[in-house]
């Protein structure tokens, strides 16, 4: 008996691909020789980035120096990027290095780089939410989270504000997923208290 052979079936996806997929997608064509994926790929980043570096520096003409600086670089070093994190990830760790090392050339001896960076990290998440008003609360909780050691700050801010995976932020931090998780733990017992300590309460992290 004759048998007509088999279509083969088509699987339409309907789904948008997701953001990992899309990095994917874009490496490949670049690993492949197509410099203008490397452009489609960072661009959706750009402006967090520059948020970031702006909050550390207090100076937009430097933020803006170092997001290029590291955007260059983060194309030299494509080739070594393992895609074990997110590419946002990759470059924020790159901008935060970057940074620090500009403050640390800057500063020689002096505390007004630092100072820059405290004063102006209710600008960076001023940005995170969108440029809204933010109510006494809110700015409250801000400058109680900008009073914290830097190494708890920094995980709260990666958690809360950059919404990072544990992984990503031991990525980000340099150390392991265990030292992520004690040091976030110990970040939001510091937080509660100072915050039950001035009578107040109902506010999130905590």
């Amino acid at each position: 008996m004759l048998r007509l052979e088999e279509k083969p079936r088509i699987v339409l996806r309907n789904e948008p691909m997701t953001e990992r997929e899309r990095e994917a997608n874009l490496l490949k064509k670049i690993r492949n020789g197509d410099k203008s994926a490397y452009i489609e790929l960072v661009t959706p980043f750009q402006e967090r980035l520059l948020k970031k570096a702006k909050s550390m520096l207090g100076n937009e003409d430097d933020a803006e120096d170092i997001v290029q600086d590291a955007l260059i670089s983060g194309f030299r070093s494509i080739g070594n990027f393992r895609a074990e994190s997110g590419v946002y990830t990759w470059l924020y760790r790159i901008v935060i290095n970057k940074s620090k090392d500009l403050i640390f050339k800057k500063k020689k001896g002096s505390t007004s780089s630092i100072a820059e960076y405290e004063q102006n990290i209710l600008d960076e998440r001023t940005g995170y939410e969108t440029a809204l008003e933010l109510s006494d609360e809110s700015n409250y909780l801000l400058k109680k989270i900008a009073e914290l050691e830097p190494e708890y700050r920094q995980v709260l801010e990666l958690r809360f504000y950059e919404d990072m995976s544990y992984s990503d932020m031991a990525e980000v931090i340099g150390c392991n997923l265990g030292t992520v998780k004690s040091r976030l733990f110990k970040a939001k017992e510091i937080l509660k208290n100072a915050i039950q300590k001035d009578e107040k309460g109902g506010f999130p992290f905590v």
